[in-house]
């Protein structure tokens, strides 16, 4: 009987982690815009990958806001169809840069985009570099 407790028990939690686990990303990186922040999360090393999660909820919101910044200003410069690609790309599991490398823009939109992935990415390391400081003290 106590076996049987434990294995519901068990079980209970399994779920509870396997739903947390697929619904944690999306709440985390806040996806209104419907990108997926590929990008950033690859230019990260696995030291600073372990500090995001030791991350203070105001910094998490900070890097949230960086990424929502990021896809409007990226939305803005891409016509209808070009959005509709990108979005496609997104869904089907691609990454952010893929999607935007396959896109067919002209050089400006090019120039502009990168850009933009390059501040993005400038403030991002900004913030990671910050957390790293104060959790060092």
């Amino acid at each position: 009987m106590a076996m049987v407790v434990n294995l519901k028990k068990l079980l209970s939690i399994l779920v509870l982690i396997l739903v947390l686990s697929l619904m944690a990303p999306d709440i985390a990186l806040g996806f209104p815009t419907k990108f997926i922040n590929v990008a950033t999360v690859a230019n990260v090393n696995s030291n600073q990958v372990w500090e995001y999660s030791q991350m203070t909820p105001q910094e998490h919101q900070e890097l949230q806001a960086i990424r929502q910044r990021r896809n409007r200003e990226i939305a803005e410069v891409l016509n209808k169809s070009q959005l509709q690609q990108l979005e496609h790309y997104l869904r089907t599991g691609h990454d952010l840069e893929y999607a935007i490398n396959t896109l067919d823009i002209d050089r400006d939109q090019w120039d502009t985009i990168q850009a933009i992935m390059e501040l993005s990415a400038l403030k991002t390391k900004s913030i990671l570099h910050r957390h790293s400081l104060t959790s060092a003290n």
